[in-house]
């Protein structure tokens, strides 16, 4: 009896710091996300406060490179310490939309710089000119950079939550949110790009070529893998696995690609070639259509849930989050790519009608397969509310 008694004492001191746990780790994101709203909005007003002239260019610009750089890795950081348990509320979503919602303000200061600076070309030093192009360039990247942070904070906290059934309508309204706020922040820095390279003709830049080739053709061979998938009620659970396996090899190839560029444009130029600018066109064109195949998931997914196992329906939800999530943070880090390929390279104004060819491609692709990625989250979330699983 004794023994009984000791054996309920610890499972209820267990239950009892796993309950703390939880609440910790609820508190510190919410903390974490409100710590990030406030440097946001400290950025927005350093932007705002900004007037470009000749004799003030390339400081204000490198120094709210600075700031937006310093966020930047402060949400990196803080998606690194996102970890399972979870439990996910209002306030705390309320935190991130607050925080989504402030990147295209950043994002439409940032074009207003681009005004500015366009207004100023005829009288400013050449050199401080091209100086100021690839700050305005890098602070494009590290707001883009930034806004697709945060949507990958929400889909880590998405896959991670423990209590999707309670918060679905919520967590929807949420990753709409998000969706729309990125396009917003595309469609801000694609405009602020198109009127920094309107100026290139001024200034140009040395030499470094980067093919993109073996990514594309490895991507075709993930969708056509992807495609070739027929799920079934008995065998759904594995075969979703091994996709999500799939997905997350190519992920990190990506991510191998995208540190490559970034340690290339710490110490050298890069000199961008037609073929360069069609891989990147191509490469967001394999998006979504491997975003497409997700979708089509869903749909058999949808068909097959009235005799597939409530397990196997879980699981393969499970699978479906993390595949989204996935390829939402694939297309981010294959953009940043091209934003990056763009502020280090040498021949701007030799293919300025390119790049803004490829930049409008890559924004446009980009956008529809998010769309289809967010279909794919509000199915996934909205059976595992209906269906309690």
């Amino acid at each position: 009896m004794l023994n009984i008694k000791n054996i309920l004492k610890r499972m209820l001191f267990i239950s009892t710091c796993l309950m703390l746990q939880t609440g910790n780790a609820h508190a510190d994101l919410f903390n974490d996300v409100q710590g990030l709203v406030t440097q946001a909005q400290e950025l927005d007003v350093q932007l705002k406060n900004i007037t470009l002239n000749p004799n003030s260019l390339c400081g204000p610009l490198i120094a709210a490179n600075q700031s937006a750089h310093n966020l930047a890795n402060s949400i990196t950081q803080i998606n690194a310490k996102i970890a399972a348990p979870l439990q996910i509320d209002s306030v705390t979503l309320a935190a991130i939309e607050t925080l989504s919602s402030t990147m295209p303000s950043l994002a439409s200061e940032n074009l207003r710089l681009s005004l500015d600076l366009k207004q100023i070309t005829t009288v400013t030093n050449a050199i401080t000119l091209k100086d100021g192009i690839v700050a305005m360039l890098q602070l494009s990247d590290d707001i883009g950079s930034m806004a697709d942070r945060i949507g990958e904070m929400s889909d880590k906290i998405l896959v991670m939550s423990d209590n999707i059934g309670l918060m679905a309508d919520r967590i929807i309204v949420t990753q709409q949110l998000q969706s729309q706020n990125i396009l917003l922040v595309q469609q801000g820095l694609l405009q602020t790009q198109t009127n920094t390279l309107s100026l290139v003709s001024v200034v140009e830049t040395a030499t470094n070529d980067l093919s993109l080739a073996k990514l594309k053709a490895e991507g075709d061979l993930l969708v056509a893998q992807l495609s070739a998938i027929v799920l079934n009620p008995f065998t759904m659970t594995t075969q979703l696995k091994t996709a999500t396996l799939s997905v997350r090899t190519y992920l990190d190839k990506v991510k191998s690609a995208h540190a490559t560029i970034l340690d290339q444009s710490m110490h050298s130029t890069s000199y961008i070639s037609t073929a360069s600018l069609f891989n990147q066109q191509n490469i967001t064109i394999m998006l979504t259509t491997l975003a497409t195949v997700i979708d089509g998931y869903a749909v058999a997914i949808n068909g097959l849930q009235t005799i597939t196992s409530r397990s196997s329906l879980s699981d393969s939800l499970k699978s479906m989050l993390q595949m989204s999530a996935d390829i939402g943070l694939m297309s981010n880090r294959i953009l940043e790519m091209g934003d990056v390929i763009l502020a280090m390279s040498d021949n701007i104004g030799m293919v300025a009608d390119e790049i803004l060819v490829t930049q409008q491609i890559q924004n446009t692709n980009v956008a529809t397969t998010q769309a289809s990625l967010l279909a794919t989250q509000i199915f996934a979330v909205t059976l595992i509310k209906n269906l309690a699983l």
